[in-house]
């Protein structure tokens, strides 16, 4: 162990020592030439908000299959239940905690049209 710490410390000391010898060397370099100034993705503010929209929507695919996910797997629950009070409880939770999350969803998606057409109509 003692060994490997000392070899740790030495390399240490050669990347600190290369480091300094190649900062040192670069000083003397001619400074670079511009470099062409090229478009990004994001040319404006629409360019933002349209990347944010993006955003949304995948993540809105991935929200819609994670929901029909979790109602198969409570269909599932109950199929398997077997009569067992306890996994029925256990399946029921798991639909209404779907179904709350599928209710979030759709006023997620109806509150901003609901108050641009508010805001638009005034």
């Amino acid at each position: 162990m003692k060994l490997f710490n000392k070899l740790t410390v030495a390399t240490a000391g050669l990347g600190f020592s290369a480091m300094s010898v190649l900062t040192a060397a670069a000083q003397s370099l001619p400074t670079p030439q511009q470099a062409p100034q090229t478009p990004g993705p994001i040319q404006s503010g629409n360019g933002v908000i349209s990347f944010v929209n993006q955003i949304g929507t995948w993540i809105s695919f991935l929200f819609w299959g994670l929901a029909v996910i979790f109602i198969f797997y409570a269909a599932f629950k109950y199929l398997t239940a077997g009569g067992e009070e306890e996994k029925i409880k256990t399946a029921n939770h798991t639909l209404i905690y779907a179904v709350i999350a599928i209710v979030v969803a759709l006023f997620a998606y109806g509150l901003p049209l609901f108050v641009g057409n508010v805001l638009r109509s005034q």
